[in-house]
């Protein structure tokens, strides 16, 4: 597909979705970003700000299977993954598929689950495929995508298992939402009020189809020596600094890499710039990096060494 035919929809797409959701464009922005660079999502905000709408929202307007799992303390990884299940008609091993078999996986709440349920889904979101047995099952294909979209709540540390860091850093994005502004809130209600009903009308502006070739696009993205030496130097700095005990890896390069040519495509370009770097370095490198607890302490915040390094990093000349 061409890139201006991929930009095009999801200028359509965004637009659907911007109608419903009020205030949260560049949100929005992002995470089609994420999807059209082929990577999963963490949602790392407060409850009520719409998380689970927009996962509902893009699987609906790309045409995707969508499953929505609530991660408790008591949920096992073969209610993810499935199980095989004896089949006394035919004396063998039947195998009946969890819910990780969609397009689309919101995994809510994620760090309230234990820990060997999360590592159910590290295979999953790395391999994109899950192993029952001595079965492998694909969970992605050729016109077939798969997404993992998990929340957590930021504050909220009782009756929680933090991720680890192995599985944090399969997230090719962070995202916050955040509040919205006081006008947004009021057209919110006001949209509430001319719905009469609190469900809404998402309509399907592709199908998965349409919407592997799309990502498929991305590829063709050309990226210069130049912006690929500046992205090594910006990943380099955050395991040199002394107030982060572990920086980003290998993988938060690649996925820099991977959401700079998405905003390429996105603003109709076949080459990414240094603007498309420094825009999404902090969604991409933040939640990669390990501070030391005297910097936790201080209030410094991923974010804002991501910053600070952007300022430090000679940027490359614009092609």
């Amino acid at each position: 597909m061409k890139i201006e035919r991929t930009a095009e929809l999801c200028h359509e797409i965004l637009n659907e979705i911007n109608s419903h959701i009020i205030g949260k464009k560049e949100t929005l922005r992002k995470v089609i970003l994420a999807f059209l660079a082929d990577g999963h999502i963490l949602f790392e905000d407060y409850p009520g700000l719409a998380k689970t709408m927009i996962c509902r929202s893009f699987a609906k307007a790309l045409g995707c299977k969508f499953n929505r799992i609530q991660f408790t303390p008591d949920l096992l990884p073969q209610d993810l993954t499935g199980s095989e299940i004896y089949n006394q008609k035919t004396n063998e091993f039947d195998f009946k598929a969890g819910p990780v078999f969609a397009d689309i996986i919101l995994a809510d709440e994620i760090n309230r689950a234990t820990p060997k349920t999360q590592s159910a889904l590290l295979e999953a979101m790395g391999e994109y495929q899950i192993t029952i047995g001595e079965k492998t099952f694909q969970l992605t294909g050729k016109d077939k995508p798969f997404l993992v979209i998990a929340t957590q709540n930021p504050l909220e540390l009782e009756g929680t298992f933090a991720l680890p860091e192995a599985q944090i850093d399969r997230f090719l994005a962070m995202i916050k939402i955040g509040y919205p502004s006081k006008e947004a809130e009021k057209t919110i209600l006001t949209n509430r009020i001319k719905r009469m009903k609190k469900a809404f009308d998402f309509h399907q502006i592709i199908d998965r189809q349409t919407f592997c070739e799309m990502q498929r696009s991305v590829e063709t993205i050309h990226v210069s020596d130049e912006i690929k030496e500046y992205i090594v130097e910006i990943v380099s700095q955050t395991r040199d600094l002394q107030s982060v005990k572990v920086g980003s890896s290998p993988r938060g390069s690649l996925d820099l890499m991977a959401l700079s040519r998405a905003n390429a495509v996105l603003n109709e370009r076949d080459y990414v710039t240094p603007h498309d770097v420094k825009e999404l370095a902090p969604i991409a490198l933040s939640h990669r990096m390990v501070l030391e607890i005297g910097s936790w302490l201080s209030g410094t915040s991923s974010e804002l060494i991501i910053k600070k390094i952007l300022d430090k990093v000679k940027t490359p000349r614009q092609p």
